[in-house]
């Protein structure tokens, strides 16, 4: 194949004040790209300067609060056959590298190939958070790898691929996401003029002002905006329970319970009970010390693991250890010990060295222990 003596992947990075981990992410992919494409959209720190140790196709774009523009700009400047991005604080890790390496064999042999490849991104929580900053907290599958000159980004911030009906190819591989800042201030500006400029607000637009307002902890426009697009007559169903979710938290903040225990069960007009879904109506009951409830509704939410994740970013604890943690604490609660024992050491068969795992362990084995020697 012609493309597999020239080359075969571009990657396009827009980048701004990243200096700091920009060497990081080129490192973990310089090998495996035939071309490596920085576009500036303003540094004023030595991003460019570190940019240029990679590689010579550095380009600067005047930025004017349109990230969609820009990436596509990237894209216009690549030459190979296929165009990968990647965000500043972003890498692949090493056994990632390797199956990307395989990919790219696969698709060099292969005579037509695919136009989209699907990657999972696993978000890490910002380094102030401590030592579980490498743990992923969220994932989320999105197209990685598109053909050249085929697609195009849409949305001048959040900004997605328009992908259409291009033959896709599901992996799993995995680029890790290790922000180092919030930009919730920035992309409620943004968001404010585009909605501005637009005269309204909907779909995508509107999900996305409503999640801004919501990480900025304006809860009440964050309500309004997602009662407004739960009213739309189409939409994602991924957003429209990560709507539900995030207005049984409004309604939280407010007290409102009855509404707050509503939009959980909202959800469930868009698709079967998510295991998050679950852990929010078992907290509810939890609350209120209601047993019984809150433990039939974490079971739900382990049950429901074995669904897997979908493309909705959704935190991985709840298809793995935490609803195990939760629903051994309600058990233990409602005194029925060898259950929370079980499910604490279910829980502790995912994270194998925690502490306060290790220690409920101990505990309830010594509540188990007396138990016996009563019962003899």
């Amino acid at each position: 194949m012609e493309a597999e003596q020239q080359g075969l992947f571009s990657l396009c990075m827009i980048v701004r004040n990243e200096e700091a981990v920009l060497g990081r992410c080129l490192d973990s992919v310089r090998e495996l790209m035939d071309e490596i494409i920085i576009v500036d959209t303003g540094s004023t720190d030595r991003t460019m300067t570190v940019a240029g140790w990679y590689t010579g196709k550095v380009f600067t774009y005047p930025w004017d609060e349109d990230f969609a523009a820009a990436r596509n700009y990237s894209f216009e400047q690549a030459t190979m056959p296929y165009v990968i991005w990647m965000d500043a604080d972003e890498l692949l890790a090493a056994p990632e590298a390797e199956k990307l390496a395989r990919l790219k064999q696969q698709l060099a042999q292969e005579q037509e190939g695919v136009d989209v490849i699907r990657m999972g991104t696993r978000l890490s929580p910002l380094p102030a958070q401590g030592d579980s900053a490498l743990v992923p907290v969220h994932s989320e599958i999105r197209p990685r790898v598109v053909r050249r000159g085929h697609f195009c980004w849409q949305g001048r911030v959040h900004e997605e691929l328009d992908i259409g009906a291009g033959t896709a190819m599901n992996t799993d591989i995995y680029i890790d996401h290790r922000p180092s800042a919030i930009h919730t201030e920035r992309n409620l500006q943004i968001l404010k003029r585009w909605i501005t400029e637009e005269g309204k607000a909907e779909g995508k637009l509107l999900f996305h002002y409503a999640n801004e307002c919501f990480n900025a902890r304006d809860y009440q426009a964050a309500e309004a905006s997602y009662e407004q697009l739960l009213r739309e007559p189409s939409g994602f169903r991924g957003e429209q329970i990560t709507a539900c979710l995030r207005l049984s938290e409004c309604y939280r903040q407010k007290c409102e319970a009855e509404l707050r225990l509503n939009s959980l069960f909202r959800s469930f007009g868009y698709g079967l009970p998510q295991p998050d879904v679950c852990c929010g109506i078992a907290g509810f009951f939890e609350e209120r010390r209601e047993w019984d409830n809150a433990i039939f509704w974490y079971l739900q939410a382990i049950n429901r693991q074995t669904a897997g994740l979908g493309e909705r970013p959704v935190s991985q604890a709840y298809y793995t250890w935490l609803p195990h943690v939760l629903v051994s604490r309600c058990f233990a609660a409602a005194r029925e010990w060898q259950q929370a024992w079980q499910h604490n050491e279910q829980a502790l068969a995912y994270l194998p060295g925690n502490q306060v795992l290790l220690g409920t362990r101990r505990q309830l084995q010594q509540v188990l222990e007396e138990g016996r020697s009563r019962s003899e």
